[in-house]
């Protein structure tokens, strides 16, 4: 598997840039096979949903997509981000490193996440992601709850539940 690849990638639009790591072209835009989507939201958090997602991805077949969408600030343009593109390229390729299985990886400059979620996902998406539960309900908690009431299929894993980074 060529790691080393993933800055290769062109922006797909101004505020796009898609990786992906084992070298192979993107689906057909026809392939209907159900995705596995990744949102990236802390580094563990993240390892931990995509425990999940390989187990399912045995099952399902694709690649899981691994979304990680960066809010830029209005008073910067989205092309020049607070965070130097090739520093959210360099935390994908550290999450590749340690993934269970190869990954898609999309990075999505925006302005507001959740708004830019609703425009990327397919509806009935399946979504992975990790994040802390608790009592009180956390930012990935409330995003989880948002695309569960888009009507997307989610499933929330506590990395510090398990060390398999076990769904809660």
């Amino acid at each position: 598997m060529d790691r080393s690849r993933l800055g290769e990638s062109p922006f797909q639009t101004l505020t796009t840039r898609e990786t992906d790591i084992a070298g192979l072209p993107p689906r057909a835009q026809g392939d209907r096979r159900l995705n596995v989507n990744v949102i990236y939201t802390t580094r563990f958090g993240t390892l931990a949903a995509l425990k999940i997602a390989s187990r399912l991805g045995a099952h399902l077949g694709p690649r899981p997509i691994v979304l990680m969408l960066y809010a830029v600030p209005y008073t910067l343009p989205l092309e020049k981000p607070a965070v130097p593109i090739g520093f959210l390229e360099e935390q994908i390729q550290a999450l590749t490193a340690e993934s269970p299985t190869e990954i898609t990886a999309r990075i999505y400059l925006c302005r507001d996440p959740q708004r830019s979620l609703r425009q990327i996902l397919q509806p009935r998406s399946l979504i992975v992601m990790g994040g802390k539960k608790r009592w009180w309900p956390t930012e990935e908690q409330r995003l989880a709850r948002m695309l569960r009431k888009e009507g997307h299929q989610v499933i929330f894993v506590n990395p510090r539940r398990t060390g398999e980074g076990g769904a809660c």
